[in-house]
């Protein structure tokens, strides 16, 4: 098996400002999304079958919007999360396009997650498609909520109805943004109010996180910058003033996580770029190599280019800006799995999923590792892991081959999908063992 520590760079992606109540207009990274016609081995066809679920990573307590949206009506359209019992229908006003609010519950455990969408046509069959979701762990939340001011004449809406009609000047407590404000009402209601309708509280919200900032209070600005970010995610001081907090604090994963967001919406700020080279000198001294290509690449491309001795193959792939991120094929960004259920469904699809030449994947690695083991080489086996990547599950047979006195790694990974019940290989490893094995 060859070494294939590779790594490769993509071009940064432009992502747009959620204005409005439409996944439309939501940042495309932020969406957990299958679109696409039904396939042949599918009960019900349709042309195009849309499933979206925003924002693909929410807080508990907090609301996630499903959208389906198909080319032609359907008698209903119904939802389950893994972490509830029951299902839910969708609404809809003319059969194609269907949608709900859901609240994720408190109790709901940190990590990755599951929504299953179940689609009945006219002729009581069924298709389904599952998103995933991630749930974050609140505990670093800010207890207090911002105050609105309502601007014009505003509906209160929950589920649907209107639970309150608010004049000009009231004020209501602000729970989040994610597009229209969930607000808290006087008697203890909650619902979702206009943007346009109220006067946003990220300016009070900044202003005070910049004075507590400047008063060394930075615990009490970190909350303020927070609640900034709670309400407008691409606020660049908001992240910028975090960064430097973290760094104070030694804090450089936390930092980094800060300056590239300001990164992504101010690209040209110099404070940025300063900090970022800071950040990228920390990473190159504990060899770190992917994370400085993220905040600055020519520091890695001159590590190269002195010969370094670290075995790191680049693939280049030039950019208009000669802008570029860099990603770790061999290690996508994972998040907890919590539901052994879906740990234990997709390690079994990946084992059974047979290769080019009838194989089961399970019978082709182990064959693979034993003819490996045979010919002398020290194979260390760690076994089948599944990792929640930002695009979806990824099934991993995890193993280490000895090069040189050194262990390095020789993965097996496979992506996932739950609809269609198959797996495509996604590194080097894996296409060989499909395609010839």
């Amino acid at each position: 098996m060859k070494n294939w520590i590779l790594v490769a760079l993509i071009a940064l992606a432009l992502t747009a400002s959620a204005h409005g109540f439409s996944l439309d207009e939501m940042e495309a990274d932020g969406i957990s999304l299958k679109a696409g016609p039904t396939d042949m081995t599918e009960e019900l066809s349709i042309a195009w079958v849309e499933a979206a679920l925003y924002p693909k990573t929410v807080e508990k307590n907090r609301e996630v919007f499903i959208e389906v949206r198909l080319a032609s009506p359907v008698k209903s359209v119904r939802l389950s999360l893994d972490t509830d019992k029951g299902s839910l229908p969708l609404l809809s006003d003319d059969k194609k396009s269907w949608s709900r609010v859901v609240k994720v519950s408190p109790d709901t455990i940190a990590g990755l997650h599951m929504a299953r969408i179940s689609i009945t046509g006219k002729n009581d069959k069924m298709i389904s498609r599952t998103l995933d979701y991630v749930v974050k762990d609140d505990s670093a939340q800010t207890a207090s909520n911002a105050t609105l001011t309502i601007l014009s004449d505003a509906q209160v809406m929950d589920n649907g109805e209107t639970i309150r009609q608010l004049l000009p000047g009231v004020k209501v407590s602000a729970l989040y943004k994610a597009p229209f404000y969930r607000v808290k009402l006087d008697d203890g209601r909650e619902g979702w109010v206009e943007a346009s309708k109220v006067k946003e509280p990220t300016d009070d919200l900044y202003l005070m996180g910049f004075r507590a900032y400047q008063n060394r209070e930075y615990a009490d600005a970190v909350g303020y910058f927070k609640q900034v970010l709670q309400f407008d995610s691409r606020h660049p001081q908001a992240h910028f003033y975090l960064a430097r907090i973290y760094m104070k604090q030694d804090k450089t994963d936390q930092a980094a996580v800060e300056v590239k967001e300001a990164l992504g919406v101010d690209p040209e700020n110099p404070r940025l770029k300063a900090m970022a080279e800071v950040l990228a000198a920390r990473y190159m001294d504990e060899k770190k190599y992917t994370k400085v290509f993220e905040l600055k690449p020519e520091l890695l491309i001159a590590k190269l280019n002195g010969k370094v001795k670290d075995k790191i193959i680049i693939e280049a792939k030039a950019t208009k800006k000669s802008e570029a991120k860099l990603i770790a094929q061999a290690a996508p960004p994972v998040v907890p799995m919590v539901d052994k259920s879906i740990i234990t469904d997709s390690i079994n699809l990946v084992k059974n999923s047979k290769t080019g030449k009838g194989s089961s994947v399970y019978a082709a690695v182990n064959s693979v590792l034993t003819m490996t083991k045979s010919l002398g080489t020290k194979i260390v086996e760690d076994g089948w892991k599944v990792a929640a990547a930002s695009d979806g599950i990824r099934v991993i047979y995890a193993c280490r081959q000895e090069r040189g006195g050194k262990l390095e790694n020789e993965n097996f990974e496979w992506k996932v999908d739950q609809d269609h019940r198959s797996a495509t290989p996604l590194n080097e490893n894996a296409r060989l063992l499909m395609n010839r094995w």
